[in-house]
């Protein structure tokens, strides 16, 4: 199982790294885990520039060896802390980018333009309450997944870290997730 894991945090050892890590010693000791952390990748914005809605690809080539990844993934986890309802900068940046699969079946109209099928995990951490950021996050990942050939099966969310700790019912919660996706 190749995984691929789009790290959304700006810290390697906080609370969205414990969640995560949490998850990935469920996963099979088989599986191969590429982490992208998406502070350090710095992905460019989609600016509209029209290149994808005419032609394979985008204009910009930052993400070209990414999306090679992206294309040889299994399962897609997605890791990241809760920021005003939605991912955090690099992480939205990406997904915007994304954009190329919805151009390449609408605007192009190419069924199937992601061919191998991927399942999708969320991973979240939040500081306050987990809604109604939690429901915006999904949905945003449920609508770009849908042209990706993706299909999210399941999330795990842990709030209130502004006032407790991560807990141990939580990290249970992602490790059991990780046991269901194989």
């Amino acid at each position: 199982m190749n995984v691929l894991v789009l790290f959304g945090s700006p810290h390697a050892v906080g609370s969205t790294a414990k969640l995560c890590d949490a998850f990935l010693s469920g996963l099979p000791k088989n599986a191969q885990v590429d982490m992208v952390r998406l502070f350090q990748l710095k992905p460019t914005p989609c600016n509209d520039c029209g290149y994808c809605k005419a032609a394979d690809g985008c204009s910009k080539k930052d993400l070209d060896e990414f999306m090679q990844r992206f294309f040889a993934a299994d399962l897609v986890v997605v890791a990241s802390p809760v920021y005003l309802m939605s991912f955090p900068a690099p992480l939205k940046a990406l997904f915007d980018r994304f954009q190329r699969f919805y151009c390449a079946r609408f605007c192009r109209g190419i069924e199937g333009y992601v061919q191998k099928p991927k399942q999708a995990v969320l991973l979240l951490t939040a500081g306050g309450e987990a809604e109604p950021g939690r429901t915006v996050i999904l949905n945003q990942a449920k609508r770009a997944f849908s042209v990706m050939n993706t299909r999210i099966c399941g999330d795990v969310t842990a709030e209130k870290l502004d006032t407790a700790p991560l807990s141990e019912t939580t990290l249970r919660r992602a490790y059991q997730l990780a046991e269901r996706v194989q």
